[in-house]
């Protein structure tokens, strides 16, 4: 790995190294990423071999520093596994132009999951990255099963690389790596039977595989030359819905955890109530959508008040997606002077409804239509890197294209 910068006054430049060199191998072992550096340079000691682009022969350098103090080397970025599938319903395939390049990117590394809680398929590991994810303890995981049976697998998944599955879930929970997986159920190929089968071959992989998520397939309109699916229905979505509660109920006999939770959007499509918070179990899947009305209603009822410069004279609005405005409108009632605003997203179609998903211009246009109000406020989850929206478009352009101040608030949880 190519060290960027060496720290001065650190036990690596009082070592000898330089900005520039190659950290080739620590101890013997090969330093391939971040994840080598950090788990074979964790002592107070250490041999390192580097390479330098003026030199042939590598040179052998050891290493000493006190106790919490750090070697002072900088290393490269590491680039991205990227993802090799094809999937049926890959969101990325459905983005319109326009948007932040990193909206763009399909990862595929277990290193993100590690460090961000990416999910990965599994599907592009080599044998001694395996090996390394147990030497190396990378716990939890985060995990997209879809389905077991490897045929309904490779269908959603369309890769050449998609094998059964089971005998790497097997290997790692063995090994104690803890997992967190999710099902995104995409109707006529892995609900009905196929789900149940999924499930119950997951729940026996427990205490290891720790929870499981199953999300209800999300389509946007840029589609036109994608495979052909449709979203669950009504009656669809209330058969999900009955079958993870029946696997809760088992679970929570035999594991003490309900183990399978489902996607506030599942509910919502069958419109059935949903369930209450203690349900969710200290919501470990909320970026997942699981729970999210929940989180709010909590965090809004031990918080009080979390609305940004809110009161006073000024009339506000909040703004956010047509999923949860009815229950953020539930959640303001008698509690602030203040307007909830739904905005039908425009960017990605009707049919997608968080506010996570919610581009600058469309907020832009609904507010401008909206008027009668001194304050906007938008939910944090519509920020992505550098505090931009999906569309590259910042919290203070929309405040200068609406001609009023425009603030981030309302909370964890606010979809």
């Amino acid at each position: 790995m190519r060290i960027i910068r060496i720290q001065e006054g650190s036990p690596a430049e009082c070592a000898g190294m330089r900005g520039g060199d190659r950290l080739l191998a620590i101890d013997g072992h090969a330093i391939r990423d971040h994840l080598d550096y950090q788990f074979h340079a964790s002592g107070e000691e250490m041999r390192a071999a580097i390479g330098r682009d003026t030199e042939t022969a590598t040179r052998e350098i050891e290493l000493t520093r006190s106790q919490g103090e750090a070697w002072g080397i900088e290393l490269a970025e590491d680039p991205i596994r990227c993802c090799g599938n094809h999937c049926v319903f890959c969101f990325i395939d459905q983005n319109p132009q326009g948007l932040r390049r990193s909206l763009y990117v399909k990862d595929e590394d277990y290193r993100l999951s590690l460090t961000y809680g990416n999910y990965v398929t599994l599907t592009n590991l080599e044998a001694w990255e395996i090996d390394r994810i147990i030497e190396m303890r990378l716990s939890p995981l985060y995990v997209s099963i879809h389905a077991v049976d490897p045929a309904v697998r490779r269908r959603l998944l369309r890769s050449r690389d998609t094998d059964d599955v089971r005998p790497i879930l097997r290997l790692l929970c063995d090994a104690g790596i803890r997992l967190h997986v999710q099902i995104v159920v995409v109707p006529d190929y892995n609900d009905g039977d196929v789900l149940e089968e999924t499930l119950s071959e997951l729940e026996a992989l427990a205490p290891a595989v720790q929870t499981i998520a199953v999300v209800p397939v999300g389509l946007t309109r840029h589609r036109a030359r994608l495979t052909p699916l449709r979203l669950l229905g009504r009656e669809e979505s209330r058969q999900v819905a009955r079958c993870i509660e029946i696997h809760q109920e088992a679970c929570l006999v035999r594991l003490g955890t309900r183990l399978v939770f489902a996607a506030d959007e599942l509910y919502l499509r069958a419109e059935l109530p949903l369930p209450p918070a203690e349900a969710y179990e200290g919501y470990p899947q909320l970026e997942n959508g699981v729970g999210m009305v929940r989180a709010f209603e909590e965090r809004l009822a031990e918080a009080g008040p979390i609305l940004p410069a809110a009161g006073g004279d000024r009339r506000v609005v909040l703004v956010t997606g047509t999923l949860f405005a009815p229950f953020l409108e539930a959640a303001m009632a008698g509690t602030f002077d203040v307007r909830v605003l739904p905005v039908q997203n425009r960017l990605f179609g009707p049919t997608v409804t968080v506010a996570g998903l919610l581009g600058g211009r469309e907020i832009i246009h609904s507010l401008r239509e909206a008027g009668g109000f001194d304050l906007a406020v938008l939910p944090p989850e519509v920020l992505g890197a550098e505090d931009r929206l999906l569309d590259d478009v910042t919290p203070r352009e929309i405040a200068e294209a609406i001609g009023r101040p425009v603030e981030v608030g309302f909370g964890e949880g606010s979809r």
